[in-house]
């Protein structure tokens, strides 16, 4: 019976570290400042903040930045300081992409690497 009471004991406190390792996850990664990516469906693409205003500039640290892609000839693609020309959303995918990026300072370009001329900027300080 002890060794029983030893075990359901062990198996709570595990489930709780587990719970609260896991909430404080969640926490950090929605408490990131949002971007807002679009490419499509004509020759468009855009980048706003959370409250739906062109990005310009921004201050240097981490983002959470959702993509939505809104047509399969295109992708939306981010180059600049620590940022090597990573493609969120890819050509052929429609639909939403969310990824996590650490900006540093500088200039950044936002593109589709099928449609060059699709483009934006916005520097970080």
């Amino acid at each position: 019976m002890r060794s029983r009471l030893l075990i359901l004991v062990a198996a709570t406190v595990s489930a709780t570290a587990l719970v609260t390792v896991g909430v404080a996850a969640t926490r950090n990664a929605t408490s990131l400042p949002k971007l807002k990516g679009t490419i499509g469906p004509g020759y468009t693409i855009s980048l706003k903040n959370a409250q739906g205003k062109r990005v310009t500039t921004l201050k240097h640290g981490k983002y959470t930045l959702v993509v939505q892609d809104k047509s399969n000839i295109h992708n939306f693609t981010l180059n600049g300081p620590g940022i090597k020309n990573k493609m969120i959303s890819g050509t052929g995918f429609v639909g939403p992409k969310t990824v996590a990026v650490t900006l540093k300072s500088g200039k950044y370009r936002y593109y589709c690497t099928v449609h060059p001329f699709v483009t934006g900027t916005f520097r970080v300080t």
